[in-house]
């Protein structure tokens, strides 16, 4: 009899476990039902869990959410500084006319929840040597706080240099916050301990070390890159801080990329994302300058709207950006970008664009290090091509670029690519500038960078293939 009781009692585990197993997928996919943002997607997810939970279960607890929770207290903290903010626009606009608003921002500002500004003055930074020449300029400058946040700090030269300048301003008695993407940093406990020591407040976004009663969120990525010195600068776009981006990589070689460094009104725009993602990654707001600074006399009158975005919004706002400005374009839409895997609503209004007769450039890196995404672009430019949008491979070095030019007075710059992830699964910053003089900058760039491209080739019958099962996959790449 024993030998029977203990069958039965196996038995008994095996379908109490399997039992369970199914019910939590079950649950699951009831989850998957109720968030997802697309129906490909989420059809995926429900089935595969439904039927194989031990192979997606996993899988859907790391990578399947597509909102990321525990942020709306974060905005509700932000809500003064978000009233304040608006509060010195107004008065800022009372003392400085404003000029006529276009179409461009007018939507974008509910979207992004904070109004356009004006006065500005907005520098383009091209490659890092330029940058990181202004970042520690400016960071040597700051007189009461500065604020770094990166999706990428290594600790190699470049990062010990900047650990080195901060530590120098926090001896000064300069308030300074550091806030670090754990997924994509490689920072040990000595890089950090130091900048602790030295009074940096330091802080992991989303970090990888699970907490009970939290849910598991390690599919979503803060990959935005923002400096902010005083309340009164702020730097922003591709570079992260690794000397991969000072070209001293010699298996990428030279390093292509673009950041901006912005003064005035807008930076306030820029510290209120920051105070968001640290309210959420420590329960506490820093004690900032919100007062809008104008430089007395200043001749420059950049219109710059800043449009965070990620998977706390209501809506995709990254993706619904990109979508609405590759709409007003009239003449001519150049973009930049890393990584085109386009969602549907990006690829609709591009193909619209194309139709419409638009001037269209597109330029992507020769090569990508990921096989997947080199395929999965390649079945995009295929489709687009046919439509007359001219892509260019660039050939001199790594393009990392993120960069969109409208028209001839506008343009679009930030840390977003145009790819799943930026458009849906990221938090990303990217600045609306509306400025004749930063355009026809970029403008030049951008023709000195076609200059060292080449046109894509229509590529072999079976490398076709490869790119149309690459894209297959293009929801998670």
């Amino acid at each position: 009899m024993t030998w029977l009781t203990a069958d039965i009692w196996n038995d008994t585990a095996i379908w109490s476990w399997t039992f369970a197993l199914y019910l939590a997928g079950f649950v699951a996919a009831i989850d998957a039902i109720w968030n997802g943002r697309t129906s490909q997607g989420t059809l995926a997810w429900v089935t595969t869990l439904t039927f194989i939970p031990f192979l997606a279960l996993p899988l859907y607890l790391f990578f399947g959410s597509r909102r990321f929770h525990g942020y709306k207290k974060a905005r509700k903290a932000g809500k003064d500084a978000l009233d304040l903010l608006t509060e010195q626009q107004s008065s800022c606009s009372q003392a400085y006319p404003s000029r006529y608003k276009s179409t461009f921002a007018s939507p974008l500002e509910k979207l992004a929840r904070i109004p356009q500004t004006e006065k500005n003055h907005a520098q383009l930074l091209i490659n890092g040597e330029m940058t990181f020449a202004h970042i520690f300029r400016g960071i040597e400058a700051a007189q009461s706080s500065i604020l770094i946040q990166f999706y990428i700090i290594n600790n190699d030269q470049l990062g010990q240099r900047l650990q080195q300048a901060l530590i120098k301003k926090a001896k000064q008695g300069i308030e300074i916050y550091f806030l670090f993407d754990e997924i994509g940093s490689s920072l040990d406990d000595d890089y950090l301990d130091a900048l602790s020591a030295a009074g940096i407040h330091c802080s992991r976004f989303n970090p990888l070390k699970f907490k009970f009663g939290q849910k598991l969120q390690l599919n979503f990525r803060n990959h935005r890159k923002l400096i902010i010195i005083d309340g009164e600068t702020c730097f922003l776009g591709g570079h992260n801080v690794g000397d991969e981006y000072l070209s001293s990589d010699p298996k990428l070689g030279p390093w292509r990329d673009t950041h901006l460094q912005i003064d005035g009104p807008a930076t306030l725009a820029a510290q209120l994302s920051f105070v968001e993602d640290w309210y959420w990654a420590q329960q506490e707001m820093p004690k900032l300058n919100w007062k809008a600074f104008v430089s007395q006399g200043s001749q420059y009158n950049d219109n710059i709207l800043m449009i965070p975005g990620g998977p706390a919004d209501n809506v995709e706002t990254t993706s619904l950006s990109f979508v609405h400005l590759i709409q007003q374009a009239k003449q001519r839409l150049w973009i930049a970008t890393p990584y085109f895997i386009p969602d549907l609503k990006v690829m609709g209004a591009l193909q619209l664009a194309a139709l419409k007769g638009i001037d269209i450039h597109i330029l992507l890196p020769d090569k990508s290090e990921n096989a997947f995404i080199q395929y999965a672009m390649i079945s995009y430019v295929k489709e687009l091509s046919e439509l007359g949008i001219q892509f260019h491979r660039y050939q001199a070095g790594f393009m990392h670029q993120k960069v969109m030019l409208i028209d001839q007075d506008a343009c679009f710059l930030g840390s977003a690519n145009l790819d799943n992830r930026s458009l849906r699964i990221n938090f990303e910053l990217n600045a609306l500038i509306e400025s004749q003089s930063l355009s026809k900058q970029v403008e030049q760039m951008l023709l000195t960078d076609f200059s060292n491209s080449k046109d894509f080739k229509i590529p072999s019958t079976f490398t076709l293939l490869l790119a149309k099962a690459a894209r297959l996959l293009s929801p998670i790449l």
